[in-house]
């Protein structure tokens, strides 16, 4: 198992000595987890994860696996995962049309289906 807890801590915006007062602890105590010298206890990981507001699972660095009732989300999380941020960018304004149904209208302009401008999608 390789920890997560640096990664989480940086994520965090957090120093070493910063964690390490916020859990009563030595510096080098709280280094020599991050460098998997010395075992956190179950109760060291909760510590950690309650400051980093992560799971102890994240600081593991499990991901649990994912199943889906309905096939339709699998599927949709499956084209989700395999999209760059331009596609995701797009699924979610198609996503957020859809929702949004019966306040939006699509418009057809010469042959061309677009957005109307008044609904405004960030850049």
């Amino acid at each position: 198992m390789e920890l997560q807890l640096q990664q989480i801590r940086k994520r965090a915006g957090l120093s070493q000595q910063q964690m390490a007062d916020a859990l009563g602890i030595k510096k080098r105590t709280y280094g020599s987890w991050e460098r998997q010298e010395v075992s956190l206890s179950l109760e060291q990981a909760y510590d950690c994860a309650v400051i980093l507001g992560c799971s102890i699972d994240a600081i593991a660095g499990y991901t649990p696996p994912v199943s889906y009732a309905d096939p339709a989300q699998e599927a949709l999380n499956g084209y989700w995962q395999s999209m760059n941020d331009d596609g995701r960018e797009r699924l979610l304004g198609i996503a957020e049309l859809a929702a949004d149904s019966g306040k939006v209208r699509v418009q057809k302009n010469a042959g061309d289906l677009r957005v109307p401008a008044e609904v405004g999608r960030s850049a």
